[in-house]
């Protein structure tokens, strides 16, 4: 998971230059490319689901753990199995809705909707959705696994676990 994010996060890379490159354009020369506003939809886009499975494992997302401050290290690990469910079960969800329309699209070889003459395809991009959310659940169930278990995950707190020793203390 840890090398997929990375390479998803050089998908800003690509994305920097098409809007350096379309803003200097349109600038200098008052004509922008006319497939830059899709390309850079279609990047950031990728760059932003595909990214969130990978945000998820570093826990570097936003979490409102307002009540977690004042519940005991076992409370603290139910809660933690309690909202790595509804993370799965909303990307389960997600890919239910998603995969039929993703195949609809596929099958009909979809283009863009902005009407723009580039008019590119857009079936591969219908994809994103439900590969991101598979990515998702595949992190928010080792995450949950990892709590039922009792051991600390990548990115939680080891002073969270409950402290047992060797020697019963």
């Amino acid at each position: 998971m840890q090398r997929i994010g990375r390479l998803v996060s050089l998908l800003i890379l690509p994305l920097i230059v098409i809007i350096v490159y379309s803003s200097l354009s349109s600038y200098l020369f008052k004509d922008p490319p006319i497939w830059s506003f899709e390309l850079s939809l279609f990047l950031f886009g990728s760059f932003f689901m595909l990214g969130a499975a990978y945000c998820h494992l570093e826990k570097k997302h936003v979490a409102v753990d307002v009540l977690s401050h004042y519940l005991p290290p076992k409370w603290r690990r139910f809660q933690g199995i309690f909202s790595e469910g509804v993370v799965l079960f909303v990307a389960l969800v997600l890919i239910y809705i998603s995969v039929p329309a993703a195949w609809r699209s596929t099958m009909m070889v979809e283009r863009s909707t902005h009407q723009t003459p580039f008019n590119p395809q857009v079936w591969w991009f219908r994809w994103i959705i439900p590969i991101s959310c598979a990515l998702i659940s595949w992190q928010a169930f080792k995450d949950m696994l990892a709590l039922i278990l009792n051991r600390p995950g990548r990115g939680q707190d080891p002073a969270d676990q409950e402290k047992v020793s060797c020697d019963g203390s």
